[in-house]
């Protein structure tokens, strides 16, 4: 998958954020742009990654984004007595633009 930096982005017309759930609440930041998919950096060294989603998703709230969703693949089917399956178990869940339940001027 190719990367983007993070100061790029408000140069860019990205399609679809995605925070993608690796494990145990570690989140990975993609973004679509041209129908193709690209990990979000930080920096040349660092990728984008939290254990905090909420703060993942603070990173993004002044971006222009057509659609944010939140994506999970699970690797354990086979564990838990599933048969191994060709297709993708990919599930993706739409986010509102906004991070917070209710405005944050509210809390």
């Amino acid at each position: 998958m190719k990367k983007v930096l993070f100061k790029q982005l408000p140069k860019l017309n990205i399609e679809k954020l995605i925070f993608s759930s690796l494990e145990q609440a570690l989140y990975q930041a993609i973004v679509v742009i041209d129908e193709q998919e690209y990990v979000v950096w930080e920096s040349d060294q660092k990728t984008m990654l939290s254990r905090n989603l909420m703060q993942l998703r603070e990173q993004f709230k002044t971006l222009d984004v057509a659609e944010t969703v939140l994506r999970h693949e699970s690797p354990y089917d086979e564990m838990i007595g599933q048969p191994t399956k060709d297709s993708s178990n990919r599930m993706e869940v739409k986010l509102d633009k906004n991070p917070y339940a209710a405005a944050k001027w509210l809390h």
